[in-house]
């Protein structure tokens, strides 16, 4: 779950100052840590301390090169706690004021798709780069002018579809789009999860099936002619079969739900070719059928406790902050940034449309 701390005036009172926590670690930024023969180089602060925070970006945040000197949340207890568990030397409960006194290059912005339009825009006005979970905004209209305002500061944003960092999916598309793979044809994306993402329809279609749509863009091509049905079904939960045209020429097919299990096989991408197919399966396993056999098959090595072979890893959510790290800091081209986000989010509010919600 996403929790979303407050903004308030950047007028400063003896009240507000006494909800600011710091351990006195003042001379944090002059030690250069090392973990795993890996130099930090980038101090950031993290606004949004919920479970996805906790879970999937902070545990990974020090192997990306990333330093957590200051959290903030909605609850300074919570900001508190989790500064405590991870190393921080300070916790907010006021985004402005973190903004305003942390010393971070960067931010990492993790709520509820409508709350990170306000908290994006203090950061990019304060110039500070910015990782933010997808969707990144609560709408496409916003992200196109997150997006506007990132390109005039010139400040980056990432918005973190970890999928498109998750190495099955990179080997795929890059047999997709070899020479020999042919014109795509026909692809599929199935993401079939278990309840627990979102109260009402709407929300579940902004912050959920936007993974497998981003990925059929990152994949086959930009999306047109989308079409769908979607049912709030009797039982509870909600299915959606669509079908679009991508730029690539492939027709696609999208199978979305949370009547599944948690406990079984949630996604899979299969895309055909001229003779070859190409198919992920549940996100770790990349399957390679040429028009002659045999098929090649790549999949982690799971028994070898190393670094490629990990969970944050094939997963995703360690490449994309060491990406977002290589965007700040070094310069590399964005892969995944607000404008990309809004084109996701488009394909998601066309999908509501469908829905009437």
């Amino acid at each position: 779950m996403r929790h979303t701390p407050r903004m308030r005036s950047p007028t400063f009172s003896a009240n507000r100052r006494a909800r600011c926590s710091s351990d006195g670690r003042d001379d944090h930024r002059a030690r250069e840590r090392h973990d795993a023969g890996r130099t930090v180089t980038m101090r950031i602060g993290v606004i949004g301390v919920g479970g996805h925070s906790t879970t999937n970006l902070l545990p990974h945040a020090r192997a990306a090169g990333l330093d957590l000197v200051a959290t903030c949340a909605r609850h300074i207890e919570r900001a508190r706690a989790v500064a405590d568990r991870w190393g921080a030397a300070h916790a907010y409960d006021d985004a402005e004021q973190m903004l305003a006194e942390a010393d971070v290059d960067g931010v990492v912005v993790c709520v509820q798709p409508w709350d990170y339009a306000p908290l994006i825009r203090l950061c990019l006005t304060a110039g500070k780069p910015v990782f933010c979970d997808k969707p990144g905004a609560g709408s496409s209209a916003e992200a196109r002018e997150l997006a506007g305002l990132s390109s005039t500061t010139g400040v980056p944003v990432v918005v973190g579809y970890m999928k498109r960092f998750a190495p099955a999916y990179q080997r795929a598309r890059e047999i997709v789009q070899s020479p020999e793979f042919g014109v795509p044809s026909l692809a599929s994306f199935t993401f079939a999860v278990g309840r627990g993402f979102g109260d009402d329809l709407r929300t579940y279609l902004i912050d959920n099936p936007v993974h497998p749509l981003d990925l059929a863009r990152y994949i086959v091509g930009e999306l047109d002619e989308l079409e769908a049905r979607v049912v709030d079904t009797a039982g509870g939960g909600f299915a959606v079969a669509a079908v679009a045209r991508a730029s690539s020429g492939a027709v696609c097919t999208f199978n979305l739900c949370t009547t599944a299990s948690w406990s079984q096989q949630n996604e899979r991408v299969e895309v055909y070719g001229a003779g070859h197919a190409v198919v992920v399966e549940n996100i770790d396993t990349c399957i390679h059928r040429p028009p002659e056999r045999p098929e090649h098959r790549w999949r982690p090595n799971y028994t070898v406790g190393m670094p490629m072979n990990s969970s944050p890893t094939i997963s995703g959510f360690l490449p994309e902050l060491e990406h977002f790290r290589q965007v700040a800091v070094e310069g590399a081209s964005n892969r995944s940034d607000m404008q990309s986000a809004a084109a996701t989010l488009a394909l998601a509010e066309r999908l509501c449309r469908f829905a009437g919600v």
